[in-house]
């Protein structure tokens, strides 16, 4: 674990590049949005905390296990180290300079082979706001590790355009089955794909339906799901976090 003085550490004046893959919805690709010691150390942070994924049951009553989310999860606590509080703002800078606290506690998700998260949206339904306290208007998924074939972000209503989709083939899947699929982002560690779940019009957008397909053989991918609310979130401590107690994986 990297040792640090909270008093000494300062936030470096990072640099990095974007591209933007479409305007509506609006996505954007960050390349090296992290750097390798920014990765090591929210990995080792999350390390002990992992467990099964969860998703809410058909009643939107509780989280439960679900064949449809199989990955595992963990959380980091809301500015637990001086490193984690410098990613939490640069999120916040990306976006205009919001406020760092209307960012979610952040979620590192892990996925070994054949582990996936099927089609989904990360907005709420509007019945569900008032119960999530505000809607999800953002979300940035960053590649901590990514030793994997496929393992892909695939947005499922966006279908690949070879004529415009080409020149991006160094982050897209760009083979003969791509006109069959959405676009799906390749997973390159230190990288991110930002997007709105939320149109111009402020609607929560069905484009935005997309997948965490699963690694292949002995693969292994590890991200950061960082989500943006309408609203300040109060500050949600991983024991605060409601999942069941399961063995660490190792």
């Amino acid at each position: 674990m990297i040792q640090l003085n909270p008093s000494e550490y300062k936030c470096f004046d990072h640099r990095y590049k974007i591209r933007m893959i479409s305007r509506e919805p609006l996505i954007i690709y960050i390349e090296k949005f992290l750097v390798p010691y920014e990765i090591r150390h929210l990995i080792e942070l999350a390390a002990p905390h992992f467990a099964p994924s969860l998703t809410h049951d058909d009643d939107k009553a509780k989280l439960v296990r679900s064949d449809y989310r199989t990955s595992w999860t963990a959380y980091i606590d809301r500015q637990e180290t001086p490193i984690v509080k410098c990613i939490e703002d640069r999120f916040a800078r990306f976006q205009g300079n919001v406020d760092s606290g209307y960012l979610e506690t952040l979620q590192v998700v892990r996925y070994a082979a054949d582990q996936e998260y099927k089609p989904h949206f990360d907005w709420f339904p509007e019945e569900e706001i008032v119960k999530h306290g505000s809607q999800r208007i953002t979300t940035f998924f960053t590649y901590l590790y990514s030793n994997c074939s496929e393992g892909e972000t695939e947005f499922v209503n966006i279908i690949f355009n070879r004529s415009i989709h080409r020149k991006f083939c160094d982050i897209l899947v760009c083979d003969e089955t791509s006109n069959e699929t959405g676009i799906r982002f390749r997973p390159i560690s230190g990288n991110s794909v930002f997007w709105y779940n939320i149109d111009k019009q402020g609607q929560v957008d069905y484009y935005t339906h997309h997948a965490g397909r699963p690694p292949k053989a002995d693969g292994l991918k590890i991200g950061l799901n960082t989500w943006t609310r309408s609203k300040y979130v109060p500050t949600k401590l991983r024991k605060d976090v409601d999942i069941p107690k399961f063995e660490p994986v190792t």
